[in-house]
C-alpha cells in the first residue's frame, strides 16, 4: 500500500498503457449481515470471520440496446444473493426503477459468477448490495454533489497503477471519506480519475476486482488540486498473462501450442520456450542435456527449428545452452510433431515454431536477467515519431567459467541480440527484427596442448545475422503479407577453414476469407544462398563427395503453396492443401509435389447451451481427427551447422508419408485429453544421424552371447559411419501418443505425456531398430501458483532404453532406461515501479546416472541460481 506524488511535467503520460475501453464499470458495497446463526461482529477475535463473495467474471455492463448517449452518471442499485456455490440465485433492484438501465443490470447479473463468500472457512450463502455507475463515454467523470453538503473546494486527481508493473487498474472505483461524507468515484479504462471534495483530511479507498484492498489518507487544502498515482497491488502476479484476441478454432491435427508458464517455468528448460518441446508425446532425445530432438523417431536433421515461419541456422547455443531468441520475444511455442500443414515446407519429420507477438503500441519495459551461465537485458520503448515500438536485446553467456572448474583444456562462450520495431498494427503494419548469435569453443593452442593451464584458441565458431523484413495489409476479406529474410552465416573450424554463406528469402502470402466457413491461402516463397568459402570432406568408398561445397556454392529454391480452411457444417473441418518444391544447386535440380489432407469431425457435444460460441463449442466437444500428407526436404545434416544448411542435391530429397488417426475428449473444466496414434514411411533416409557399430569383434572368449562388450573394434568405424551416412536407407516410424493437460492460470497446470513407439531402419532386408529409438517415453509436468507470489514446478521423465549393438548383431539389444526429476522454484516481490524475481532450477536433482552409450555411464546435476527484474 504506497503513494507517490506526480510532478505536473508531460512525463506524467508515459507510463500509461491503451486497454479496450470499458464502458461502465461496478464495484460491490459491504457485504449484507452474516448468516443466520453467525457470531455477532463484535464478537471476540476467535470467532468465525466472513469473507465476503469476489467475481469470478467480468462485471462490465454495456449500455442498453438503443442507448447510445447519456448526458449524466446513472446509478443503478441491486441485491445480489450469491448461494454457496458462487451462482447467483436472485438479483433485486434496490434503487428507483430507470428503464432501460435498471433493466441491463438485472440480466447481466444474472449470469455472473462469484467465488462464494466464507464463513468460518466455509462456503456460505450470502446478500450483497451492488452499485453499477453508467457513465457518458465522451465527458470526464463528474461527481454528483449531494444536496446541503458541504463546499467542495479541493481537487484530487491522479491516475491508478499496479504495483510492479505499473500498468493501470481496470475496472476500478475510488471512494473519498472527508468528515463523515463519503464520495465515490469510478477510474476510467487508463485507470484516470478526478473528484471534487471539501477540504480535510481524507480516507481514501480502491476497490479493484482481483486487486488487494487499498487505503490512504490524503490531507486537503481549501482552493488545492493534488495530483497522486496509488500503486495497488494485486492479490497474485502473473508474469505471463496473455490476451487472446479473435476466434481460436481448432484447425490442426497434431499441432500442440503451449504459452504462459507451460513455455518459461517448466523445471529442466532454464526458463527457455524451446526446450518444453522434449517434454511433450513424441519426442525422444540423443542425451537428455542435448537439445536435439529425435520426433516420432526421424534424425534430429529431418525437424525445423523456425521463428515465426522462418529456419533458424542456430537456434540453441552449445551443449546444454539456451536458445538464440530472448524468451520475452516468445509468446506461444507451436509444435507438430507430424501432419503440419502445407504452410511448413522442407522437413520430413516436426516442426517446432516458435510464434512472436508484436509489441504493443505504448507498451514500456526493461527486464534484466542473470544466472549462473548468462547475462541478458531487453528494452522496449515506444517512439511516436515514428509511430511503433522498438525493443532491444542481448545475452551474454559465460559457461565457460564453469567449464574451467573441471578442465584447462576447453572453454565456451557465447553472445546473442535481437532488435526488433513493431510499426501500424497486426493487420496493417510492418515489422523490422534483426537478430544473430555466435557460439566459440576454445581449446589449446597448437604445442600446448599437454601444457597446464594453456593458452586457448577459438578451434569452432558458429555465427549469424538474419534481418526480418515484413509488412502486412488487410482489408474487407483479404489480407497479404510481404516478407524479406536476408543475412548471412559465419562458420570457422579451426586449421580446416571455414564457410560464409548469403542468404535471401522472400515470402509473399494471400488470405482471402469469403465467408465464414471458408478461408483460403495462396503463397509463393523461395530462397537464394551463396556460399563464398570451402571446405573438404574425407572421401568415401561410395565414390566420395570430395569439395562438396563447389557443388552447393549457389543454391535455390521456388515454392508455391495453396490450402483451404473449410467447414461445411459445425462439426466437420477439412483442411487440405498442396505444395510445390523446385530446389537446385550445382550438383542437381529437382521438383517435388506435396499433397497433404487434414480433417476433424465433432462427435458429440458436452451439454453445451444455446447461444455457445464456437470456440467454448470446439473446446467442450469430442473430435475425431485423421491426417495423410507426403513430405520432401533436401539433405540435411543431422546437427545444424550455420552456412551447410543442405548437403548436395545428387543425393536426392528425402521423402515420407504421415499418415495420423486420433481423438480430442475434454475430460473437465480445463482439462483435455488427446490420443494419437500414427504411421510414417520414410524412404529414402539420408544423412541419418547413427552411432551404432555394425558388428562386434568376439575375441573375448569369456564374453557371453548377447553380452555389451567393453572392447568394441573399431578398425574402419569411421569409414562404415561414412558410408552408412551417404547411403540412402528405408525406415519407418509407428506409434500411440496420449496427452492428458490442465490449463490454469490460477491453480495447477500441467500434462501427463505417454508415447508407445517403434522406429526402424531398413538393413540387408531386415527391419531393425533405429538407434535412438525409445518404445516407452513418459513425461509428468506440473507447476502450481503458491501464496505470496511463489511457483513450484516439478517434472519426471522416464526414456526406456535405446538400441545396442551386442554379439547376437545390430541393434539387438537395449541400454539402461533413464529417469530424471527437475525442480524449479520461483519467488517474486512486488514494489511500486518495478518486479524482482529469484529462481531456481535443479535438472537432475536425485543424481541418477544416464546410459550414453552401451556401458557408459554420466552422473550429473545441473543447478540453475538466477534473477530477474521487470520496470
Amino acid at each position: 500500500m504506497a503513494v507517490t506524488r506526480l510532478p505536473t511535467w508531460p512525463a506524467l503520460a508515459c507510463a500509461l498503457l491503451a486497454y479496450l475501453a470499458l464502458l461502465g464499470s461496478a464495484h460491490a458495497d459491504e457485504p449484507a449481515a452474516a448468516p443466520p446463526g453467525a457470531a455477532s461482529p463484535t464478537a471476540a477475535q476467535e470467532k468465525p470471520v466472513l469473507e465476503p463473495p469476489r467475481a469470478a467474471t467480468s462485471t462490465a455492463i454495456d449500455l442498453p440496446d438503443g442507448v447510445t448517449q447519456i448526458d449524466k452518471p446513472v446509478v443503478v442499485r441491486v441485491r445480489i444473493t450469491v448461494a454457496s456455490d458462487g451462482s447467483v440465485k436472485k438479483v433485486e433492484l434496490l434503487s428507483d426503477p430507470q428503464p432501460p438501465f435498471d433493466e441491463a443490470v438485472l440480466k447481466a447479473a444474472q449470469g455472473w459468477r462469484f467465488h462464494p463468500a466464507k464463513y468460518g472457512g466455509k462456503p456460505v450463502a450470502v446478500a450483497i448490495s451492488y452499485t453499477h455507475t453508467f457513465l457518458p463515454k465522451p465527458k470526464a467523470v463528474e461527481v454528483v454533489v449531494r444536496p446541503g453538503g458541504p463546499v467542495l473546494n479541493c481537487v484530487l486527481r491522479g491516475k491508478l497503477v499496479e504495483k510492479g508493473t505499473r500498468v493501470p487498474v481496470q475496472g476500478a472505483s475510488l471512494s473519498a471519506k472527508v468528515g463523515g461524507e463519503t464520495y465515490a468515484v469510478e477510474a476510467d479504462a487508463r485507470g484516470r480519475f478526478r473528484v471534487m471534495l471539501p477540504a480535510g483530511k481524507a480516507e481514501i479507498r480502491v476497490h479493484a476486482p482481483s486487486y488487494k484492498a487499498f487505503l490512504q489518507y490524503e490531507q486537503l487544502q481549501p482552493q488545492q488540486e493534488v495530483a497522486v498515482a496509488y500503486y495497488v497491488e494485486r492479490e497474485r502476479y502473473d508474469p505471463y498473462e496473455i490476451t487472446v484476441y479473435g476466434d481460436q478454432r481448432r484447425e490442426e491435427l497434431s499441432r500442440v501450442s503451449l504459452r504462459g508458464p507451460e513455455i518459461k517455468q517448466v523445471p529442466g528448460t532454464f526458463g527457455d520456450p524451446f526446450r518444453v518441446v522434449q517434454a511433450l508425446p513424441g519426442v525422444a532425445s540423443i542425451m537428455s542435456l542435448l537439445p536435439f530432438p529425435v520426433v516420432r523417431g526421424a534424425s534430429p536433421g529431418s525437424t525445423g527449428y523456425l521463428v515465426d515461419g522462418t529456419r533458424v541456422p542456430l537456434l540453441y547455443h552449445m551443449l546444454a545452452g539456451p536458445s538464440v531468441i530472448h524468451p520475452e520475444f516468445i509468446d506461444e511455442i507451436q509444435f507438430y510433431p507430424g501432419g503440419s500443414p502445407v504452410l511448413y515446407g522442407g522437413y520430413t519429420a516436426g516442426i517446432i515454431d516458435g510464434r512472436t507477438r508484436r509489441a504493443r503500441p505504448d507498451e514500456h519495459l526493461i527486464d534484466v536477467d542473470m544466472n549462473l551461465l548468462q547475462t541478458g537485458a531487453l528494452v522496449r520503448q515506444p517512439i511516436p515519431a515514428l509511430g511503433g515500438t522498438a525493443t532491444v536485446a542481448g545475452r551474454w553467456g559465460y559457461p565457460g567459467f564453469l567449464m574451467s572448474l573441471a578442465t584447462d583444456q576447453a572453454s565456451l562462450a557465447y553472445w546473442d541480440y535481437q532488435l526488433r520495431f513493431d510499426g501500424g498494427n497486426a493487420r496493417n503494419g510492418y515489422t523490422l527484427f534483426a537478430f544473430g548469435a555466435s557460439d566459440t569453443v576454445s581449446t589449446p593452442r597448437a604445442g600446448y596442448e599437454d601444457a597446464a593451464n594453456p593458452p586457448l584458441d577459438p578451434s569452432l565458431v558458429l555465427a549469424f545475422h538474419r534481418l526480418d523484413l515484413r509488412a502486412q495489409n488487410g482489408k474487407g476479406a483479404h489480407d497479404v503479407t510481404y516478407r524479406l529474410v536476408s543475412g548471412y552465416d559465419d562458420s570457422l573450424f579451426g586449421a580446416t577453414g571455414g564457410v560464409t554463406n548469403w542468404v535471401v528469402e522472400p515470402t509473399v502470402r494471400w488470405h482471402w476469407r469469403p465467408d465464414p466457413i471458408l478461408e483460403t491461402v495462396v503463397g509463393v516463397e523461395g530462397y537464394w544462398h551463396y556460399l563464398q568459402k570451402q571446405i573438404s570432406t574425407t572421401t568415401t568408398s561410395t565414390g566420395g563427395v570430395g569439395d562438396f561445397t563447389d557443388e552447393i556454392k549457389s543454391s535455390s529454391l521456388f515454392a508455391g503453396l495453396a490450402e483451404a480452411l473449410y467447414r461445411p457444417t459445425k462439426d466437420w473441418l477439412l483442411r487440405p492443401g498442396v505444395r510445390y518444391d523446385y530446389r537446385s544447386d550445382g550438383s542437381a535440380s529437382l521438383g517435388a509435389v506435396d499433397p497433404r489432407l487434414t480433417a476433424r469431425y465433432r462427435l458429440l457435444s458436452l451439454g453445451l447451451p444455446e447461444g455457445t460460441t464456437s470456440t467454448v463449442a470446439d473446446a467442450r466437444s469430442v473430435w475425431l481427427k485423421a491426417g495423410a500428407g507426403v513430405y520432401h526436404q533436401p539433405p540435411r545434416m543431422f546437427v545444424s551447422i550455420p552456412g551447410l544448411d543442405t548437403m548436395p542435391l545428387k543425393y536426392g530429397l528425402l521423402k515420407a508419408v504421415q499418415t495420423s488417426l486420433g481423438a480430442e475428449i475434454p475430460v473437465a473444466s480445463g482439462v483435455g485429453l488427446n490420443i494419437e496414434g500414427y504411421y510414417n514411411d520414410m524412404d529414402p533416409v539420408v544423412f541419418d544421424l547413427s552411432i551404432n557399430q555394425d558388428t562386434l569383434a568376439k575375441s573375448a572368449p569369456t564374453r557371453l552371447p548377447g553380452e555389451v562388450p567393453k572392447d568394441i573394434d573399431s578398425s574402419n568405424a569411421a569409414q562404415r559411419a561414412l558410408d552408412n551416412l551417404y547411403a540412402p536407407q528405408q525406415g519407418r516410424a509407428y506409434g500411440l501418443e496420449v496427452l492428458l493437460r490442465r490449463q490454469s492460470r490460477t491453480g495447477l497446470y500441467g500434462w501427463l505425456a505417454y508415447t508407445l513407439s517403434l522406429s526402424e531402419r531398413k538393413r540387408a532386408g531386415e527391419w531393425v531398430p533405429y538407434d535412438f529409438d525409445r518404445t516407452h517415453l513418459l513425461n509428468v509436468v506440473a507447476g502450481m501458483p503458491l501464496p505470496r507470489n511463489w511457483d513450484l514446478g516439478v517434472r519426471l521423465q522416464y526414456q526406456s532404453g535405446k538400441p545396442a549393438t551386442t554379439t547376437y548383431g545390430y541393434n539387438t539389444a537395449r541400454t539402461e532406461g533413464y529417469f530424471r526429476i527437475d525442480l524449479r522454484v520461483d519467488k517474486r516481490a512486488v514494489y511500486n515501479k518495478w518486479l524482482f524475481d529469484f529462481y531456481v532450477d535443479v535438472t537432475n536433482i536425485t543424481l541418477v546416472p544416464e546410459e550414453v552409450v552401451a556401458g557408459s555411464f554420466i552422473r550429473y546435476v545441473l543447478p540453475t541460481v538466477g534473477i530477474r527484474g521487470r520496470l
